[in-house]
């Protein structure tokens, strides 16, 4: 089941976050989002088992971060998560999602080439210890 988050879903969200980020987002951002229509939630069993946060920067889509519990990786929650947003994207008039990728995290990489993303350019030293790649989907 996919959903908007809820506060009660962060801490399972922020669980997700430190097992799959070397530099995590902290709780109090994710409660900046509850509740945010473009912040949604896979659910399996009563479980969150993977996260979106899809956010309006400058009238276009900004995928600002996406997680599927290690558990169940592999399994297409993360295309479901992104399918989601470029509906959500589509539904609200913006003609592409945009997102950064660590240089060094070529399975993200390749993930995003998958499901459609183009690299559009890179933004040197973006996180303090990588640059970042920029790709783009349109919708």
């Amino acid at each position: 089941m996919m959903r908007i988050a809820t506060s009660s879903d962060i801490p399972s969200v922020v669980e997700i976050e430190n097992l799959s980020f070397g530099v995590p987002w902290e709780a109090n951002v994710f409660h900046s989002y509850a509740d945010y229509p473009g912040f949604i939630v896979v659910e399996s069993d009563g479980v969150i088992i993977g996260y979106a946060v899809l956010v309006v920067i400058k009238k276009a889509a900004h995928l600002a971060s996406i997680a599927t519990h290690p558990e169940y990786r592999r399994m297409g929650v993360a295309t479901a998560l992104l399918d989601v947003c470029g509906l959500l994207a589509k539904e609200n008039s913006y003609s592409f999602i945009r997102l950064e990728v660590r240089e060094k995290n070529k399975d993200a990489q390749e993930f995003y080439l998958s499901n459609g993303f183009e690299v559009t350019g890179n933004i040197p030293r973006y996180y303090l210890d990588d640059n970042a790649i920029v790709m783009e989907r349109k919708v």
